[in-house]
């Protein structure tokens, strides 16, 4: 699905954060047909048929590779105020990268890192909602209500009611889902901190387990059925943690 402009307070853009842009690059694009582009510097651009998707950092001695998840505002200058007020903390303070837009990252109450996008020349990712693309964030978190409380404060969210077995909620903002909350599941190790979690959709979860295999990366959770459809969560071959996304129903 094309995408021209977002709301403010709605996910439009994801960045990979690398110690390897190259091997970071060949992976990506090998998984989901993804071309690149130099800038805004000194960051790539990935492209799906022409339409910016993604962004590779490299970032030399950083402890591993991380995707995060950029939220849509109207002044990134003023929601750093607003997250250090609602009990967070300013990570990079906001800065310009060219004409493209004005980017924070920051850090909420439990020191889970997220960041900001205020749209220049570039509103945020020109596609999402299909195979190769962003699908959504998820917040895997140890509080429920402290998020809730943090989140509503920055951006105005709400969660809705809790669903499934690990009793996932949805990001809501004016009624529309936004992203997804997940407490933390009982399988995932005490020594891993809540984190925000990137999703990319995908055509056919099994087969894309398997090419992330034969790519180097790992696979941390094989195809897992779910209500709307089907996850696996997994790894790049630089450490890059991610989850893959089949809906039942085709975006494509």
């Amino acid at each position: 699905m094309d995408i021209h402009s977002y709301e403010e307070g709605v996910p439009s853009w994801v960045t990979l954060t690398t110690p390897d842009a190259e091997a970071a690059g060949r992976f990506y694009g090998s998984l989901f047909g993804w071309a690149y582009q130099e800038g805004p510097h000194p960051s790539w651009t990935a492209l799906l048929h022409d339409r910016p998707v993604a962004a590779i950092t490299p970032a030399q001695g950083v402890e591993r590779a991380t995707w995060s998840m950029h939220v849509n505002v109207a002044d990134a200058d003023k929601t750093a105020e607003t997250v250090v007020a609602a009990g967070g903390r300013v990570l990079t303070p906001p800065y310009d990268l060219g004409t493209a837009g004005r980017a924070a990252l920051f850090a909420d109450h439990s020191g889970t890192a997220f960041a900001v996008w205020q749209a220049g020349g570039r509103p945020g990712a020109g596609a999402v909602d299909e195979p190769g693309t962003f699908h959504q964030g998820e917040l895997i978190t140890d509080d429920v209500e402290a998020s809730a409380a943090f989140y509503h404060s920055v951006f105005g969210w709400t969660l809705g009611q809790p669903e499934g077995p690990l009793s996932r909620r949805a990001w809501q903002l004016d009624g529309r889902a936004v992203g997804e909350l997940l407490p933390r599941p009982p399988a995932m190790p005490t020594e891993i901190p809540p984190y925000w979690d990137v999703y990319f959709t995908v055509g056919d979860t099994e087969a894309t387990v398997d090419r992330v295999t034969a790519l180097g990366g790992t696979v941390l959770m094989g195809a897992t059925p779910l209500a709307h459809g089907s996850i696996a969560v997994l790894t790049d071959p630089v450490g890059a943690v991610f989850t893959v996304n089949a809906p039942t129903t085709s975006t494509n």
